[in-house]
């Protein structure tokens, strides 16, 4: 058996307390870990802080959380078989591989208050990527992408909460750019791409 790491977060931006006040939830983004230095995560988030319309799959830093002591987190440790790791390691990698192909579902994500979903060949929000992850772990996960629903599927598993300062102290950034600052142009340029891609391979 292996942990598999759930990493449920209260980020300190606009759109993070724009979600929370629309949820009613206390955490607005979730991640997944596979090591238990909890050195990367892995999600579907934005590129760059400075854009939240650049997203896809992203290979986080845990000093993206730390950069306000106001983050909050939640790591939820799941054990898994290690064929089911495997296979989640695989994916990831896959996943890793061909970042490019992999956006954002800003639909899904806008039609979530709705009731709604939209599902996209290759596009995924945090929440749906983490819910596939749980699939592949063996875990009950809800039908529907929630982070509240994950949150009450995960409730007994071994638990630490608390602000993110306080919890994780990777000294690197890696390969995550969120810091990377582009100019506009270039920005508008990834954002019509990143939406081609999503309207493309997007199926109601």
């Amino acid at each position: 058996m292996k942990n598999l790491y759930i990493i449920f977060s209260s980020t300190d931006l606009k759109i993070g307390r724009m979600i929370r006040f629309v949820t009613r939830n206390e955490y607005n983004h979730c991640s997944v870990c596979i090591d238990s230095g909890l050195s990367v995560f892995y999600s579907f988030s934005r590129l760059y802080m400075n854009n939240p319309l650049i997203g896809g799959f992203t290979a986080e830093s845990p000093k993206r959380y730390t950069l306000s002591s106001r983050t909050k987190v939640k790591v939820v440790a799941v054990p898994v078989f290690d064929a089911d790791f495997r296979e989640i390691k695989a994916l990831i990698r896959r996943m890793s591989d061909n970042a490019e192909e992999y956006v954002y579902n800003y639909f899904s994500a806008a039609a979530y208050i709705f009731g709604r979903k939209y599902d996209s060949d290759n596009a995924f929000t945090c929440a749906e990527f983490t819910n596939k992850v749980l699939s592949l772990a063996g875990v009950d996960a809800p039908e529907s992408a929630n982070i509240e629903r994950m949150e009450r599927a995960l409730e007994g598993y071994p638990t630490w909460e608390g602000r993110a300062v306080d919890g994780f102290f990777s000294p690197i950034w890696g390969e995550d750019r969120y810091l990377d600052r582009i100019g506009k142009a270039a920005q508008c340029v990834l954002m019509a791409k990143r939406f081609k891609r999503l309207l493309v391979g997007s199926r109601v």
